[in-house]
């Protein structure tokens, strides 16, 4: 007697559902791991309300690095002080594309604005206050963005989080969403003038697609806040067509 067989049909159905079931098992793994990242980083530290792990010691000099990231913070109206922050120095690549959500090793850092709030900082010179570039060229704007506007500018996003949902990413442009994080981020060290000329002579640094900076978005935001006196709610729950915008900063604000 011939053993039967299987109608091709029902073969692919088969194998479809097995392979659905193995992605879905490899995606709930990866996310167990990106949800609890701290067994992994073998340094730990604690400073005022900021919880830090590590894959290297982390030297005293953090310490100085924080009191500036504090410094910054005090531009949002967002932060509380009171909210425990988690960061993580990934000084190895491997660490930063994983726990990134990205899978990228490249950023300088990120924010799990999803899941966690956690934020993951890329490797990093601490006493110096900087982190250290991809490849071999420097960090553009290395003067405005020490290690403390990296580590400022991730805690933002996770405000942002806090305070407009999990799902800020796809409900909000990024102009608005990068804009106020180096809003914050540089602490208040920004030429709004200066950058508006720039932008109107169509200078390269403000330029987000040639420059990968957020200066660009960074005027935007401050033009709203700073020159049309918007407080953060307004421009959040009700965003300006970025065009409309670009139009508004050729003329006198």
């Amino acid at each position: 007697m011939r053993p039967r067989t299987m109608h091709p049909a029902r073969r692919i159905a088969r194998a479809l559902k097995t392979g659905i079931a193995g992605l879905f098992a490899v995606a709930t793994l990866y996310l167990l791991v990106c949800a609890f990242p701290k067994p992994v980083f073998a340094y730990r530290s604690t400073y005022q309300n900021y919880q830090m792990w590590s894959d290297q010691p982390i030297p005293g000099e953090i310490t100085d690095v924080l009191d500036d990231v504090t410094r910054r913070l005090r531009t949002s109206s967002l932060h509380d002080r009171e909210m425990p922050v988690e960061i993580f120095f990934c000084n190895e690549p491997w660490r930063l594309w994983l726990y990134g959500r990205a899978f990228n090793a490249r950023m300088g850092g990120v924010a799990d604005v999803w899941l966690t709030r956690q934020v993951f900082i890329r490797a990093s010179d601490i006493p110096a206050n900087r982190i250290l570039p991809p490849g071999p060229r420097p960090i553009a704007d290395a003067a405005q963005r020490p290690l403390s506007y990296f580590i400022a500018h991730e805690i933002t996003h996770s405000d942002v989080s806090r305070a407009f949902g999990r799902t800020v990413m796809l409900r909000y442009p990024q102009w608005l969403l990068e804009g106020y994080a180096d809003y914050v981020g540089k602490g208040g060290d920004f030429d709004f003038e200066d950058n508006r000329a720039r932008f109107m002579a169509g200078a390269w640094e403000l330029d987000r697609d040639r420059s990968g900076l957020y200066r660009e978005y960074h005027l935007k935001v401050a033009y709203l806040l700073d020159k049309k006196g918007w407080t953060l709610q307004q421009v959040f729950a009700n965003p300006p067509d970025e065009h409309e915008l670009d139009a508004r900063l050729r003329v006198n604000p």
